[in-house]
């Protein structure tokens, strides 16, 4: 079964985005992962940072493909201060990519970071945090270098050795025939633990009405 891995990527604004996205999807299953990604494969009515962070629990993995969205012509950082720059020139991905990735990263995914060359090196795509960020070209080439296969490779053992630890809700390896009841009444709150205590009493009060009741009837 396909691995599920959580994809941070803007809506594609022209036809080398999207093929670009599409290529990394198809070597994604092609790896034996189901990329799944907010507002392209995977939907919900809820509000956009509940359904990220159920969709994350589903996930192994992430994978932030970050290219342009806004272009910057001119500008001024930090404008009316001492420290007042001007900036020309510069492109920045959505902000989703910045969300998702901190997301991603409390939820101990591995990361795997791809910026597009050009774009504004800052906050979670900027070189010198926990994971390595690939500077590429938006053309099919950049994906078949040794740099980015030994990197990718890297990311689906890391990947595929968490899929094989952890389950979604951290179970996978317990089978109830070796849970004790220790351990069952341990993980109980202090309210389920009065309702089955009521409910065994319960039972047993049935068990002796109907042994007392059977007694009488042979008697």
């Amino acid at each position: 079964m396909a691995i599920d891995v959580f994809v941070s990527v803007g809506r594609p604004a022209t036809d080398s985005q999207e093929r670009f996205v599409s290529q990394i999807e198809a070597r994604l299953r092609a790896s034996g992962f189901n990329p799944r990604t907010v507002g392209r494969n995977a939907f919900s009515s809820q509000q956009p940072l509940r359904f990220i962070a159920e969709l994350m629990k589903e996930c192994k993995g992430s994978v932030i493909i970050a290219f342009e969205r806004v272009h910057i012509e001119s500008g001024l950082e930090r404008r009316g201060s001492k420290e007042e720059a001007a900036l020309s020139n510069q492109c920045l991905p959505t902000v989703w990519n910045q969300i998702e990735a901190a997301m991603a990263y409390v939820q101990h995914h591995p990361l795997l970071v791809i910026c597009e060359n050009g774009l504004r090196s800052e906050g979670l795509i900027e070189t010198g945090y926990d994971w390595y960020v690939q500077w590429v070209g938006l053309d099919e080439s950049s994906l078949s270098t040794s740099q980015f296969n030994g990197t990718f490779d890297d990311w689906c053992r890391r990947v595929t050795t968490r899929a094989g630890e952890v389950d979604t809700d951290g179970a996978a390896s317990v089978r109830p025939e070796d849970v004790s009841l220790g351990q069952i009444l341990a993980a109980m709150t202090m309210k389920q633990a009065w309702s089955l205590a009521a409910a065994v009493l319960t039972f047993l009060a049935g068990v002796a009405s109907a042994s007392f009741w059977i007694g009488q009837r042979v008697g």
